[in-house]
């Protein structure tokens, strides 16, 4: 498939695709006779792979470093009772990216009831002073 195509399939559009190859994260496709980009699955797999590690909060270095560990888990040959080290690193990262969006809720905690105490304050009649300037 063209870029087109593949940027349409993956909901992004083609200069997240350009930037995703310049920095490593989606691979140099093939190139046709004519010169045109042409991808398979794979890179649709690949970007969206992309996009919701993103959405969950990974930055691209975190995303190329899961990229590997990802391709290591899918081709892993060992017994199935045994986990491959790449999946317990994955654990690690995910449980790492839970306690940082736990720290923000807890923030995002303190600053509601700051500012609903602030509304609160300013809602009285009259209000006693500047509640801003406490």
């Amino acid at each position: 498939m063209r870029i087109g195509e593949l940027a349409a399939r993956a909901e992004v559009n083609i200069q997240t695709l350009r930037f995703y190859e310049r920095e490593g994260l989606l691979l140099q496709p093939v190139r046709t006779a004519s010169g045109y980009r042409s991808y398979a699955e794979r890179d649709l797999e690949r970007v969206r792979f992309i996009r919701l590690c993103q959405g969950l909060g990974f930055t691209l270095r975190e995303i190329d470093k899961l990229l590997v560990l990802h391709k290591s888990v899918t081709e892993y040959k060992g017994t199935p009772k045994k986990k491959p080290a790449a999946l317990q690193e994955i654990v690690i990262m995910a449980n790492e990216r839970l306690e940082l969006i736990d720290q923000k809720v807890r923030a995002l905690s303190l600053m509601r009831a700051e500012l609903t105490s602030l509304v609160t304050a300013l809602g009285e009649e009259p209000p006693v002073s500047c509640p801003v300037s406490r």
